[in-house]
């Protein structure tokens, strides 16, 4: 008989935990040092660099060069530039700053030792107070608009909604971030009406990507906090929820909808975008690392499997309930409604 060879545990997923780990410690690090707006305006030399920050010079040398590969600096004959990502994303004072809504987010991460110990979130993004944070996150929409215009129309087709099926439709687009998601319907029907609704600041960016797509006269921007204000009654085709519903507990997810199905006019839909669980909760990667994401980020937070989204969209007095990806969900008022 032969003999097999002996099984040996990988530690594959470790090593390339600690590889990846590296990076994300290095890139948080220039960001804290706000290195790239040094670099900006010291023209890239090392010794300039390092006076301006603080630092060491052959600790700088060794951030700068380990961040060349990663595509945020170039270098040539000892001198380094910013690559494009670094110089629209990373610089101080340019439109689509995102540095610091994102050192916000990774901070945040180094406690989550202690939101599993307790179980409380450490940070409150839901809470009017994160109003910065978003708008900083949504910044970087001005310039990355482009790359996900088409499978938000893609979406909209997968629910049969489009200006020849539906045209003229009066859109809500609640907690609408950059409003990409609801800008599209405008750019394909003149006829369509987009309400865009979020806080303050992030509206004033939505407001810019609506002037960028051409649609600025279509929609009508409504400042407020998701929780707060009340909808209109019965002025909505579609009230549209975006990546948000997460963040709340069951009991104001149910409220919400509410809200929604009073703002729809009978016979209009409600539209869920947002990553949905699996049942058992061990196979959409996406959704499992989110639910830890979440767990510092809001108190309330939930990954809600679709049976979930079924009971509260229930409760709420909707029918026609339907997945029809998994990360996008449907709804009906009743014509009777």
């Amino acid at each position: 008989m032969g003999t097999s060879e002996p099984s040996v545990p990988s530690l594959g997923v470790i090593e390339d935990l600690d590889f990846w780990g590296l990076k994300y410690a290095a890139v948080k690090l220039a960001m804290e040092l706000d290195l790239f707006t040094a670099v900006a305006a010291a023209g890239g030399r090392p010794e300039e660099i390092a006076g301006a920050i603080g630092v060491s010079q052959r600790g700088l040398r060794i951030l700068l060069d380990a961040l060349c590969p990663l595509g945020l600096l170039h270098k040539s004959e000892g001198v380094y530039s910013l690559t494009p990502t670094a110089e629209t994303f990373l610089v101080r004072g340019r439109p689509a700053f995102c540095a610091d809504a994102n050192l916000a987010f990774w901070r945040d991460r180094d406690r989550l030792p202690e939101a599993v110990r307790t179980g409380r979130a450490t940070l409150n993004l839901p809470g009017p107070q994160a109003e910065e944070v978003w708008a900083g996150l949504t910044a970087s929409d001005l310039v990355t608009w482009p790359l996900r215009v088409e499978t938000a129309r893609e979406r909209w087709a997968l629910l049969g909604i489009t200006a020849e099926t539906e045209p003229g439709l009066r859109v809500l687009d609640a907690a609408c971030g950059c409003g990409l998601g609801s800008f599209v319907l405008a750019q394909a029907d003149p006829t369509a009406r987009i309400t865009a609704l979020d806080l303050p600041k992030v509206l004033a960016i939505a407001a810019q990507i609506a002037e960028q797509m051409g649609v600025r006269e279509q929609v009508t921007f409504f400042p407020g906090d998701l929780l707060e204000v009340e909808f209109p009654a019965e002025q909505f085709d579609v009230v549209l929820f975006g990546a948000i519903l997460y963040y709340f507990s069951p009991e104001r997810v149910t409220a919400v909808l509410r809200k929604a199905y009073r703002a729809l006019v009978p016979g209009g839909r409600v539209v869920i975008r947002t990553v949905i669980a699996d049942e058992e909760r061990c196979q959409d990667e996406m959704a499992l690392w989110l639910a830890v994401e979440l767990l510092h980020d809001a108190p309330d937070s939930e990954v809600y499997a679709f049976w979930q989204y079924q009971a509260f969209l229930t409760v709420a007095n909707f029918t026609e309930v339907t997945q029809h990806s998994n990360r996008l969900i449907s709804a009906r008022k009743p014509e009777d409604g």
